[in-house]
């Protein structure tokens, strides 16, 4: 969804939400249709994930597909096993890109976040899903409790692919 100008910064899971909530409210949404929340772990409280979580699973359209630490884990898992990487996503000094932005850039050869080569991933979709699987081993959890994603649900719903 698009954000205006003076909220272009106002990336807060309960943010989105309420944009969600909004988007439901205009439009007369059809039983097979999906809003998908997605977040990064890495800044977020305990307690505001669980509020977004609790109010997502509550409502038949909305789904949450988190990462922990951070989106560009699910990127990774297209080109690497991760099962040896951290969760931890630390920057070496202040102004220093965090660890899986820079693995990233190093697998792919340049990473921006808002521009990469997502064909070359894509090629590879089908790995990352396994990866990201293998990855969640409580997927009765809300949320991946230690280095994971859920994004590959998000994925396999976009394809049809749905229990």
């Amino acid at each position: 969804l698009e954000r205006c100008e003076n909220e272009q910064n106002n990336s807060s899971p309960e943010h989105v939400l309420k944009q969600l909530n909004d988007y439901k409210g205009q439009y007369e949404l059809e039983s097979d249709d999906e809003l998908w929340l997605v977040i990064d772990r890495d800044r977020w409280t305990d307690a505001m994930l669980s509020h977004v979580a609790k109010e997502c699973a509550q409502d038949d359209y909305l789904y949450v597909a988190m990462s922990n630490p951070c989106f560009e884990l699910w990127l990774l898992l297209h080109l690497i096993d991760a099962t040896l990487l951290t969760p931890e996503n630390r920057r070496k000094s202040k102004n220093a890109d965090p660890y899986l932005k820079i693995r990233l850039r190093q697998e792919m050869g340049s990473y921006h976040e808002s521009s990469y080569d997502a064909q070359m991933l894509v090629e590879h979709v089908e790995d990352a899903i396994e990866r990201a699987k293998t990855l969640d081993v409580n997927s009765t959890d809300r949320w991946p409790q230690t280095l994971g994603t859920r994004i590959y649900l998000l994925v396999e719903s976009v394809m049809n692919r749905t229990n």
